[in-house]
């Protein structure tokens, strides 16, 4: 499956390892053209080609007021095509690429892995089809509109699982109801039964390393535990499965004590009074690292703020099922 969409955004760092290839103008500056990134089996990223297991190609195409990334991945040891698809915007987001059209994804024998649809907005839409290295069908999917984002308008659509089959083609899922297995390209996955297209009962999977099991009623979590190396048990329920970090203060004693700590030099040409938004990971200990800003601001004030964000202190990290996780968090800063 494309992603899980969590109430937390859970952080996906390609990280500083990429190699970028340019073309020098005259009259320009060395504008971006191909990204190159490289990945081992795990999904981690790594520096060389030859440390790893897949390849990612980051491509431009259009012109600047319209342009579109072809986001195409190879496999390093034959490389036959991964996953091929477009998307808006250059970078991963913290869930996921954002795709449009179709996107496709491949096993390393050839065989189509799945296909499935996004609409200009990033969600998937129609149907889903997911295959086995064989060719035969897996699972059916399509997506049904479970509401309307109130901020937006759009409709929100959750997947409908029509059909899941297993290698041999015996039906384990049938319009919503039965056995499902959902795997990732990392090793992860979580399985259990559906009533209505519901969770129901005991679901079971790995992820972070360690297992875990859930317990649901009609679609709604009851209770969880993560089972992680040591031999150390985590409970938690549906208003802890997943929470967001915590700064060292009350979040509007935060803003205030960044303030104070901004000192923007009388020299500079940025334009007081615009507000911007930084983005920054709160990682697993609460540090705060991997600052961004969305605007074109000069360097120095780039880094008052970092400097006046950093010293308020260390976070509460978030997390999600009971393990600590990075995350992407986003706050606007008005100069």
């Amino acid at each position: 499956m494309k992603r899980s969409i969590l109430f937390l955004f859970i952080l996906i760092l390609f990280g500083p390892k990429v190699q970028v290839f340019c073309f020098e103008k005259a009259d320009t500056k060395c504008r971006i053209d191909t990204v190159v990134n490289y990945f081992d089996r795990s999904g981690n990223p790594v520096a060389t080609k030859a440390e790893s297991q897949s390849y990612q190609l980051i491509v431009p195409i259009g012109n600047d007021s319209d342009r579109f990334f072809n986001i195409v991945s190879y496999y390093t040891d034959t490389d036959s095509m991964k996953s091929f698809a477009y998307s808006p915007d250059s970078k991963v987001g913290v869930l996921g690429w954002k795709y449009v059209g179709e996107s496709t994804t491949y096993y390393p024998n050839g065989q189509l892995k799945s296909l499935e649809k996004f609409d200009p907005h990033g969600l998937a839409i129609d149907s889903s089809y997911y295959y086995y290295p064989t060719g035969k069908l897996k699972m059916l999917v399509t997506q049904v509109q479970s509401g309307q984002n109130p901020f937006t308008g759009t409709p929100i659509n959750k997947p409908y699982y029509l059909l899941y089959l297993d290698s041999l083609g015996n039906y384990l899922l049938k319009r919503g109801n039965g056995f499902l297995r959902l795997d990732y390209d990392n090793g992860n996955y979580i399985e259990g039964e559906l009533k209505d297209n519901e969770r129901e009962g005991k679901w079971v999977g790995w992820n972070m390393e360690s297992h875990y099991e859930e317990q649901y009623s009609a679609g709604i979590l009851q209770s969880g535990k993560r089972f992680r190396a040591n031999g150390e048990v985590v409970s938690y329920d549906a208003e802890t499965r997943e929470l967001a970090p915590v700064p060292s203060l009350k979040m509007g004693q935060f803003i205030k004590e960044v303030y104070k700590n901004i000192n923007i030099p009388r020299d500079s040409h940025t334009q007081l009074g615009a507000t911007i938004n930084v983005q920054f990971v709160v990682n697993k200990d609460g540090r705060l690292s991997d600052f961004k800003y969305d605007g074109d601001i000069p360097f120095e004030i780039k880094r008052e703020i970092t400097t006046a964000i950093q010293r308020v202190g260390p976070w509460k990290p978030g997390s999600l099922q009971g393990e600590p996780v990075a995350i992407n968090y986003t706050i606007p800063i008005r100069l």
